[in-house]
């Protein structure tokens, strides 16, 4: 007998074939617009596909379906999902009522799959660490009774979070990575399962400033779903590789991950899944000192996770009642503040001459990140003592503060932090020890420049002249050994005489990229043009 359009379409679904999945359940709601199975299957293809409001329409029509009915439990399922997407898009009321009426109609029922879900969407919604712990640790012995692969790997990454936010970070840890096990092994068959878990493991690992640990996990999820099509996910998780990217210092793979993020993602629109790349890109900006751009980038974007790059971004126009405002209504909305909010307050605290508070706020990080075994935060507590210190001429505090903030930075590996400490450090020590403030200026302007943050190039190169010494590096041919991968593959085709746009086509990349790298590789090794870095490549075998 011919399999049924239910039948293609879950066959399809689960070859990830989300356009023949969505034509197969399509025409078998076209024969019957009240088939729940159908609805549901057309919505979460549709999802896949990028079309997410649609999606969450059909789904949401899927529901009422199933209460016509008469089956809670499926509808149950479909009420916990609809709850999960309108927390997403900030919508509390409605995600609160979407939960209420998941509880009541699960209410009495056994373990099932649907419940496991509902667990888990309690763990992430609750602020207190042990609660969602508790949740957590509920859906997944669930799981372990039922079977459910898609449960266990969900709730092993949200019992993960759980224990690291409450400092139990290598115990922690060893969850995330089996639930990453779970989901990229194939042993979970729902993507929105496999999904979830990679996307909150890529989270805590980026939270803990574990950056090999996340480059490795970021690298294995963006693989896994190009190859399963996971067009959405994929979107959201290069957008948070790029972010861990930039904090290592390696931005031109940070631009081509948010490039390729940007392509998957439709508008701007909350849980569109392109607020974050957007956001991530302008962050980057930031720190390149391209400000307009960055200001063009976040224009409109009001999604919560935009709130750290539009603070930067306010700071580095010098507006810290801006900056401020965005922190106070971000820290209200989300009903706590995180570390990386309670570290922007401190620079807002700085900026406006609030020493004491700086201050305040350093030891409050400092206690956090001893409590969460995180480094970046003790890092974080030393500049800002430092800076603090240095404003109120104690300089024997500032100067030891400075130099563990550079000391830390480098152990965690963010190279631009680190730079703008030895900066720091280099202005503390300007009218006591010109020398080694010279040291430490150009240190941080060499780190700059390799970078490619101009501002920050700018500012150690006053310093150096203020000092008495030139600002700029005597010559860019020192850095050709720093050439990056990329960069050398781009030398290599420019050397065959390549254009930007036959290079952009070779390497995948736009040609707005393929300028960039074209730029960075004329600059590291001193040349003005193209025949004279082809040159170069051939007469030294750079290429």
């Amino acid at each position: 007998m011919e399999a049924s359009a239910i039948e293609s379409g879950w066959r399809l679904f689960a070859a990830a074939d989300w356009a023949g999945a969505r034509d197969a359940f399509a025409a078998a709601v076209e024969r019957d617009p009240e088939d729940p199975e159908a609805l549901d299957g057309l919505g979460q293809s549709l999802w896949w596909l990028g079309d997410r409001q649609a999606g969450i329409e059909h789904r949401r029509r899927a529901y009422a379906a199933y209460q016509r009915r008469g089956d809670a439990v499926a509808a149950a399922g479909l009420a916990t999902y609809l709850a999960a997407e309108h927390r997403i898009d900030g919508q509390e009321a409605e995600a609160s009522g979407w939960l209420a009426r998941a509880r009541r109609l699960l209410d009495g029922c056994g373990p099932t799959e649907e419940l496991g879900w509902l667990r888990i969407e309690e763990a992430k919604r609750t602020g207190d660490p042990a609660e969602a712990e508790r949740r957590a640790a509920a859906a997944l012995e669930m799981a372990q009774e039922l079977g459910s692969r898609d449960v266990e790997c969900m709730a092993l990454a949200q019992l993960g979070r759980s224990v690291v936010r409450q400092g139990r970070t290598a115990e922690g840890i060893d969850l995330l990575d089996e639930a990453m096990t779970v989901a990229l092994s194939g042993e979970a068959g729902d993507p929105l399962a496999c999904g979830d878990a990679c996307c909150t493991t890529l989270v805590v690992c980026d939270e803990l400033a574990d950056l090999d640990r996340a480059l490795q996990w970021c690298e294995a999820v963006v693989d896994f779903t190009a190859r399963r099509r996971f067009i959405p996910v994929q979107s959201w998780c290069r957008s948070i590789y790029a972010g861990v990217l930039i904090r290592a210092g390696d931005w031109e793979r940070a631009e081509e991950a948010l490039e390729a993020s940007l392509r998957g993602a439709s508008d701007r629109r909350r849980g569109s899944g392109r607020a974050l790349p957007l956001a991530v890109l302008a962050e980057l900006r930031i720190r390149q000192g391209r400000r307009e751009e960055a200001e063009r980038l976040l224009a409109g974007l009001e999604d919560p996770v935009a709130v750290p790059a539009r603070v930067e971004l306010a700071l580095a126009q010098a507006d810290v009642e801006t900056a401020r405002a965005l922190l106070d209504r971000h820290a209200e909305a989300i009903g706590e503040e995180e570390p990386r909010t309670a570290a922007l307050r401190g620079r807002v605290a700085l900026a406006a001459g609030e020493r004491e508070e700086a201050t305040t706020i350093a030891a409050r990080l400092r206690e956090l990140g001893g409590r969460l075994g995180r480094r970046d935060l003790g890092a974080e507590a030393d500049l800002l003592t430092g800076l603090a210190a240095a404003g109120t001429g104690d300089e024997a505090v500032a100067v030891a503060a400075l130099e563990a903030a550079v000391s830390a930075y480098a152990d965690v590996g963010f190279p631009l932090e680190e730079g703008g400490a030895r900066l720091a450090l280099a202005e503390a020590r300007a009218g006591s020890d010109p020398g080694a403030a010279i040291d430490a200026a150009r240190a941080a302007r060499d780190a700059f420049e390799r970078l490619g943050a101009r501002g920050e190039a700018d500012r150690a190169a006053e310093l150096l002249r203020r000092l008495g010494v030139s600002g700029r590096s005597a010559g860019r041919g020192g850095d050709r050994d720093e050439l990056t991968g990329r960069e050398r593959e781009v030398l290599a085709l420019l050397a065959a005489g390549l254009s930007n746009a036959e290079i952009a086509e070779r390497l995948v990349i736009s040609p707005k990229t393929a300028e960039h790298h074209v730029g960075r590789v004329l600059r590291k090794l001193g040349v003005r043009s193209r025949a004279e870095a082809a040159a170069l490549a051939v007469r030294e075998g750079l290429a």
